[in-house]
């Protein structure tokens, strides 16, 4: 009996749907059905709206409100301002990587000295590395140029003379003259610990004989105009300078001058780093870095002035890069300053109005 009941109520309930839809549908025709079943079915989704609009008789403006929008949009558009700068920033990254000699073996040495009182005729420039690769007298490397004294201007392009006699004979004029002389050139080197130095090995005997003569002893103060190592073209290292500006290239011995006494010895030792560049998309720029440390001694009777510089390879290399920020992180950063700015403010207008409205009725 309670199974029958509940069958036939359920059936009744039916029945009156049915009746109720066939009504419907007589009354208003079938598409005036499907729109009422479509307006109730837009009421549910508009149950779901979170921004409800208020009709306008019922909103009211206010000076404090107006202050305070005016005051938001500030804050906005500054903010908005300052991320747009940091997303148009491209940071220059440093990584240190362990040089695992992928790159070139070989380097160059570019050099650019001026010796005040030193004479072209007996100046020579000499390499030495590790494994006992020694170039004497870098001739073909290596451009002089006589300097008159104290002002340093240019008297012409030093020329080698022929034989001895005239060696020594130059040689006494240029040191009574007090000439100097500007030593520039490039020279390639393996990529391993050696040195460069500027002497006067070649000719010693020379030397000697001035010594035995009474002629003053040799004075190789100097200024460095330049000095690089460098694997790439001038043209590639201009290449960097444009794209990483003051970051490209530390060449701490540049425009270094070292004033000593007759018989002064000038030691330069110096760490070379091989430094990357990416080219952003292109092929990477290789440069070298160096840091030095400089002393200066006292030559013995016996030996004679020199120059010398010693140069160590690192180990490791750096590479330099360019990042650039997200597109999506600043959308994010100014979608978070507008709902940010906009959300403490009302929280800030709503705290003052309260604070006003329970004032006002402690008043009362």
């Amino acid at each position: 009996c309670v199974c029958f009941f509940f069958s036939s109520r359920r059936r009744h309930t039916r029945c009156r749907e049915v009746s109720w839809a066939r009504r419907c549908v007589q009354e208003t025709g079938t598409w005036g059905y499907i729109k009422m079943q479509g307006k109730s079915l837009m009421d549910k989704f508009k149950s779901l709206d979170f921004y409800q609009k208020l009709p306008p008789n019922i909103s009211q403006s206010t000076g404090s409100g107006i202050c305070m929008s005016l005051l938001v949009l500030a804050c906005i558009i500054g903010l908005i301002i300052t991320e747009v700068q940091t997303f148009l920033t491209v940071d220059i990254v440093n990584e240190l990587y362990i040089d695992d000699s992928k790159y070139s073996s070989r380097m160059n040495i570019t050099y650019d000295f001026i010796f005040q009182h030193t004479p072209c005729t007996i100046l020579t420039v000499d390499t030495v590395d590790i494994l006992g690769n020694h170039r004497m007298t870098l001739d073909k490397e290596t451009k002089k140029e006589r300097l008159a004294p104290q002002t340093m201007a240019s008297l012409g392009i030093y020329q080698k003379p022929e034989n001895y006699n005239d060696i020594y004979t130059k040689t006494v004029e240029e040191m009574n003259a007090n000439e100097g002389c500007r030593v520039t050139g490039r020279v390639e080197v393996n990529r391993i610990p050696g040195n460069i130095h500027f002497s006067f090995h070649e000719y010693q005997n020379i030397v000697q004989q001035l010594r035995q003569n009474g002629i003053r002893n040799l004075d190789v103060s100097h200024t460095i105009m330049s000095f690089d190592f460098d694997e790439g073209s001038t043209k590639e290292a201009r290449v960097v300078k444009k794209k990483y500006g003051d970051m490209s290239k530390e060449k701490p011995l540049d425009m270094t001058s070292m004033i000593g006494e007759d018989n002064n010895s000038f030691v330069y030792y110096l760490n070379v780093v091989r430094t990357v560049y990416n080219g952003a998309g292109r092929k990477n720029h290789t440069l070298n870095q160096y840091t030095v440390n400089k002393y200066k001694s006292r030559t013995q009777d016996n030996n004679v002035p020199i120059v010398f510089l010693q140069y160590d390879i690192a180990p490791i290399y750096v590479y330099y890069s360019f990042r650039s920020n997200s597109v999506m992180t600043f959308l994010v950063r100014i979608i978070a300053i507008i709902g940010g700015v906009i959300t403490v403010a009302g929280i800030l207008v709503s705290l003052l109005q309260n604070s006003v409205y329970h004032l006002s009725l402690i008043h009362i």
